[in-house]
């Protein structure tokens, strides 16, 4: 079977505006958007297929019912992708880890990752912390020393950054990202820079669960990605992370060449334009590859891949 494209939904959110309606070209959205779920099994938010013969179908639907596509039965679907466009800096957070989600019932904790499609001069993101233990970290809270707390990672075009669950994250503006996260839906707001709504309340933390969830693993914060790089007749396959959680992979397309995957592929183009099995295809579509299924690419674009 060839490529099926999906709808994308849009999220609205505070720090959000028109960027990614812009750079993805999502005229439909509305403003206020920050971002939109690329592929998304979620109740009551998952995407619509616009491809017979499942066109008007949610994505839930056909993993539920039609896991020849996917290959992987007797699970759950595994991750939210979303294309992220912030234009003001998002809101100091953690998520939980496996064992600390099963407590609240969720079978798998949440671990994230971000490709960094564009990156403005000296962007960078909030990357982990100072504090030894819990009790030096309760310490700065209360002392309100945020500044002398957090640490920051700069971040670049094409940058890939790895964001395991307990890790302390923050996305900023100036960049548009692509994201990988586990379907756990889980984010505990940590700090939020005192900022203030039109009433002048400031937003609800969930300070005790995030303290509860924070890693002191100096290991977790560091970035350390080994990207793996596969040469092909007019195409390069980049695997930047697999694990338990999820596969990543960029495909740079050069002109005509044939490409196959055992698994399923959740595939989104962030650059450039050209052609799937015929079908034309532009900077901000979706498409899922079925698995064992073979393709035919052709342009000059960059896709983000997505599996399990």
């Amino acid at each position: 079977m060839s490529i099926l494209f999906f709808k994308p939904i849009p999220r609205k959110a505070i720090w959000g505006n028109t960027l990614v309606k812009d750079y993805f070209g999502y005229e439909d959205f509305p403003s206020g958007i920050g971002q939109a779920w690329a592929f998304s099994a979620q109740e009551g938010a998952s995407n619509i297929c616009q491809s017979a013969p499942y066109e008007g179908k949610t994505l839930l639907e056909l993993w539920n019912d039609h896991q020849e596509l996917f290959g992987h039965p007797q699970e759950n679907f595994p991750v939210i992708i979303s294309l992220v466009g912030p234009q003001d800096d998002l809101s100091i957070q953690v998520h939980p880890d496996k064992r600390y989600a099963q407590k609240l019932g969720y079978p798998e904790g949440k671990n994230e990752a971000w490709y960094f499609i564009e990156a403005e001069e000296n962007a960078n993101i909030v990357y982990g912390h100072n504090a030894k233990d819990q009790a030096d970290l309760c310490r700065y809270v209360e002392q309100d020393r945020w500044d002398e707390l957090i640490r920051h990672l700069f971040v670049h075009k094409d940058d890939f950054v790895y964001l395991p669950a307990g890790l302390l994250h923050a996305m900023r503006k100036g960049v548009v990202a692509y994201e990988i996260q586990q379907a756990t839906d889980i984010t505990y707001r940590f700090y939020d820079y005192h900022r203030k709504d039109a009433q002048g309340n400031e937003r609800e933390l969930h300070l005790k669960q995030a303290i509860d969830c924070i890693s002191y693993d100096r290991h977790l914060m560091e970035n350390r990605i080994d990207p793996i790089v596969e040469k092909e007749e007019n195409a390069c396959q980049t695997v930047y992370i697999s694990n338990d959680s999820f596969t990543v992979t960029k495909l740079e397309v050069y002109g005509p060449c044939s490409v196959k995957w055992d698994n399923y592929q959740l595939a989104t183009v962030i650059r450039g334009n050209g052609k799937a099995d015929g079908k034309e295809i532009k900077i901000g579509d979706n498409f899922l590859i079925p698995a064992k299924n073979e393709i035919a690419l052709d342009g000059e674009l960059t896709i983000m891949m997505t599996t399990k």
